[in-house]
């Protein structure tokens, strides 16, 4: 056995990401690839119907993909963060109307 003291870590407050909900984690994936296939497959028609080169069409597309998937991302992140928000207000105001009906029963049974 060893000697050395042991140390407890306080335990940290709970936080809530995009990253730990699964609702939202897979709402901004979903959102990022739609927004990449789109742009990729939206660019690619334009190009090949203007007659653009195939290899030029392709990297043309392959460009726009990834610009629409990072807008869609970052849109993703933005509208879940209003959406989280949201959802934490509604979780406090039931939490609070239980906690005034349990003070309102408490005082009615005094």
């Amino acid at each position: 056995m060893s000697d050395a003291p042991t140390t407890v870590q306080p335990a940290a407050p709970p936080t809530m990401s995009i990253g730990t909900h699964p609702r939202f984690r897979r709402t901004v994936r979903r959102a990022r690839a739609l927004g990449g296939l789109i742009g990729f497959t939206v660019t690619i028609v334009l190009s090949l119907r203007a007659g653009v080169p195939a290899w030029d069409a392709v990297a043309r597309s392959l460009m726009a993909g990834v610009a629409v998937h990072l807008v869609a991302w970052a849109v993703a992140v933005a509208v879940v963060k209003q959406l989280m928000i949201a959802e934490l207000q509604a979780a406090y105001a039931r939490r609070l109307e239980r906690f005034e009906a349990r003070a309102e029963l408490a005082r009615a049974d005094a």
